[in-house]
C-alpha cells in the first residue's frame, strides 16, 4: 500500500511536469518579475515583499494569476490601481493571518503590457515565502492543484476509512469485541489525524478566503495531540492511569489554558504558540517512554510492552516528521512523508488486531465446542441431560403450552450382545433419526441415557402428540421389514401439565414415563405372543 501512494505520487508530479512545459496551453509560471523587500510601517512586522512584472499574454481564456500564501496579508496593483485586497479578519479567536491559501486575480485583454505589483506583508517573523505565480485558465490550474494533491488527499482518506471499518468492525462484534474502548480510541485518533490533515491540505487552501474557521481546526487538533497520544499508547499496553500517564494529560490541558488566553488577549494566537504544543508532546514522549519501560520491569518485555515501545517509537517519528515539515519548510511542503509513517503504523496496528481476533476466534471456537460436548450427545447429537434440566427450568419453557414425550428403545442390550456394539450404535442412530424426523420440527430432542429419550414439544396439544407417535410407529414398522439384523422397538408415552393432576413439571414427566413404560410392557408381551 505505501509503496502504490509512493508510485501514485511520482507519476502525478509527472503529469505536472508536462503541463509545465506546454505553459500556454492551459497556465505557465511567471519567473521573470523583480523581487524587492521595502520598509512599510502599517505592515504587521514593519515590512513587506514586493514583486513586479509586466503583464503578457492576457486573452480570454488565459486571464487568471492564482498563488499561494502562507500567513501573509496580500495586496495586488494593476498600473498603481489596487484591484485585489486580502487581510486578516478581525476577532479574538481568529488567526492574526488570512492563513494558508490561494489567491485569484483575473485580468482582461486590454491589461497586457500593464505592470502588475504584489505586495506580500508577512504576519510572523518565520514566514516568508515567495509564491509560485500561475498564470493561465483558472480552471485548469485548479485542476492541477487537486490532481497534484490527490496522493494527499487518498492517503487521508484511507486512514478515515481504516477508522471508519475498525468502528463498525468493533460495533458489529459487539460483546465479542474484546477490547471495545481500545478498539475506538484507535479508530477515533486515525479520524481525527486523517481529517486534520485534509484541513491542513491544499483542498482546503483552495476555499480558506470563504471559511477561514477551518484555518483554526487543524491548531485546535494539534493542541490535543498530546492527550490522543498518551490515550493512545496507554490502551495498547493495557495499563490503568498512573501518575507518569496523568502528567501528559495535564500538562496539555494546561498548555491550551495558555493558548487559548494567549488567542483571546492578542498577544499570540494559535500560530504563534505552536511552540507550547511542541513542549507538552515532548513532555508527553518522555513520559511515554518512562511508561514503557515502568511497565516492562513490572511484566518484562512482553508482547504489550515490545508493541508500546514501537507505539511510541512509530508515534515520534512520526510527530518529529511533521514538526520539521511545518517549521522547516513555513507550512509550504505537502508531500505525505508523515502521514505514510501513520498510515503504516496503522496497518501494523490492523495487522495485530487481525492477528488477535483471530486469536480469540479460535478461543471462542474451542468454547463453543466444549459447550457443545457438555450439552450434547456424541453419538446422536442430540441434547444431553444436563441441558434438558436446564431447558426445563429456564424462562423459555412454559409448561401448559408444552407436551412431555419419553421414549425408551427396547432390547437395545440384546441388540449389544448378540450384534455387538457397533449394530447397537446402528440401532440407536437411527432411532434418533425417526425420532428427529417425527418431533424435531416441533422442538427439542433430547438422549437422556442409554435407551432412553426425550423430547419438548412446544406450543404443541396431545392429540398433534399422538399424530407424531402413530407417524413414529410407521416408520419404525417400515424400517423393521427393510432391516436383516436389527429389530427396533420405540415405547413412547407423552403428557402436557395439568395443574389438577401435577404439583409441577416432575409430576407431567412422571404421567409421561408411566405411559411409556406401559406401553414397553404392551410391546414385550405382544412379542412373546
Amino acid at each position: 500500500i505505501l509503496i502504490l501512494f509512493l508510485l501514485l505520487y511520482g507519476l502525478l508530479n509527472l503529469r505536472l511536469n508536462t503541463y509545465r512545459k506546454t505553459a500556454l496551453t492551459g497556465y505557465g509560471e511567471i519567473t521573470d518579475y523583480e523581487l524587492m523587500t521595502v520598509e512599510d510601517e502599517a505592515a504587521p512586522l514593519g515590512k513587506k515583499q514586493v514583486i513586479q512584472f509586466r503583464l503578457q499574454n492576457v486573452r480570454s481564456d488565459f486571464d487568471t494569476l492564482l498563488f499561494k500564501t502562507v500567513c501573509q496579508e496580500v495586496a495586488v496593483y494593476l498600473d498603481g490601481e489596487k484591484v485585489y485586497q486580502l487581510e486578516r479578519r478581525p476577532g479574538s479567536f481568529l488567526p492574526k493571518s488570512p492563513g494558508v491559501l490561494y489567491n485569484e486575480v483575473v485580468f482582461r485583454d486590454q491589461d497586457n503590457g500593464k505592470w502588475v505589483r504584489i505586495e506580500l506583508s508577512p504576519v510572523y517573523k518565520s514566514v516568508g515565502v515567495v509564491p509560485d505565480m500561475m498564470l493561465g485558465n483558472g480552471y485548469q490550474i485548479i485542476k492541477v492543484i487537486l490532481v497534484v494533491n490527490l496522493p494527499i488527499l487518498l492517503l487521508c482518506l484511507s486512514v478515515i476509512l481504516i477508522g471508519c471499518l475498525q468502528i463498525a468492525t468493533a460495533l458489529l462484534r459487539g460483546k465479542q469485541e474484546e477490547h471495545m474502548d481500545i478498539a475506538l480510541t484507535h479508530s477515533t485518533f486515525s479520524i481525527v489525524i486523517g481529517l486534520w490533515k485534509i484541513l491542513d491540505s491544499d483542498f482546503v487552501a483552495l476555499f480558506g478566503k470563504t471559511l477561514p474557521v477551518l484555518s483554526l481546526i487543524p491548531y485546535v487538533i494539534f493542541m490535543f495531540l498530546p492527550i490522543m497520544l498518551t490515550k493512545f499508547v496507554r490502551d495498547t499496553l493495557g495499563v490503568s492511569k498512573s501518575v507518569t500517564w496523568q502528567i501528559p494529560e495535564v500538562a496539555t490541558l494546561i498548555g491550551i489554558a495558555a493558548c487559548l488566553v494567549l488567542q483571546f488577549l492578542g498577544i499570540a494566537d494559535f500560530h504563534e504558540s505552536t511552540w507550547i504544543t511542541a513542549g507538552c508532546l515532548l513532555v508527553t514522549f518522555l513520559c511515554m517512554f518512562a511508561g514503557v519501560f515502568l511497565y516492562a520491569g513490572d511484566h518484562g518485555w512482553n508482547g504489550a510492552a515490545k508493541k508500546g515501545l514501537g507505539s511510541v517509537g512509530l508515534s515520534l517519528m512520526w510527530a518529529a516528521v511533521d514538526l520539521y515539515t511545518f517549521y522547516a519548510t513555513t507550512g509550504v511542503t505537502r508531500f505525505p512523508f508523515s502521514m505514510l509513517l501513520f498510515l503504516m503504523f496503522l496497518l501494523i496496528s490492523g495487522a495485530n488486531r487481525i492477528r488477535a481476533s483471530k486469536k480469540g476466534m479460535e478461543v471462542g471456537m474451542q468454547a463453543r465446542q466444549y459447550k457443545k460436548l457438555a450439552y450434547h450427545d456424541a453419538l446422536t447429537g442430540f441434547f444431553n441431560r444436563a441441558a434438558y434440566v436446564d431447558f426445563l427450568n429456564s424462562s423459555e419453557f412454559n409448561p401448559r403450552k408444552s407436551v412431555i414425550v419419553a421414549f425408551d428403545l427396547n432390547n437395545l442390550k440384546k441388540c449389544n450382545d448378540e450384534l455387538g456394539h457397533d449394530k447397537g450404535d446402528v440401532y440407536v442412530k437411527e432411532s434418533a433419526k425417526i425420532i428427529m424426523d417425527c418431533f424435531g420440527e416441533r422442538g427439542r430432542c433430547y438422549r437422556l441415557g442409554g435407551d432412553e429419550f426425550g423430547a419438548i414439544l412446544m406450543d404443541d396439544d396431545v392429540i398433534g402428540c399422538a399424530g407424531r407417535v402413530r407417524k413414529m410407529n410407521e416408520r419404525v414398522e417400515r424400517f423393521n421389514l427393510e432391516s436383516n439384523d436389527i429389530h427396533m422397538g420405540i415405547a413412547c408415552g407423552y403428557a402436557i401439565f395439568d395443574p389438577q393432576e401435577d404439583e409441577d413439571i416432575h409430576g407431567t414427566i412422571r404421567r409421561a414415563d408411566k405411559m411409556m413404560y406401559e406401553e414397553k410392557f404392551r410391546m414385550k408381551q405382544e412379542a412373546r405372543a
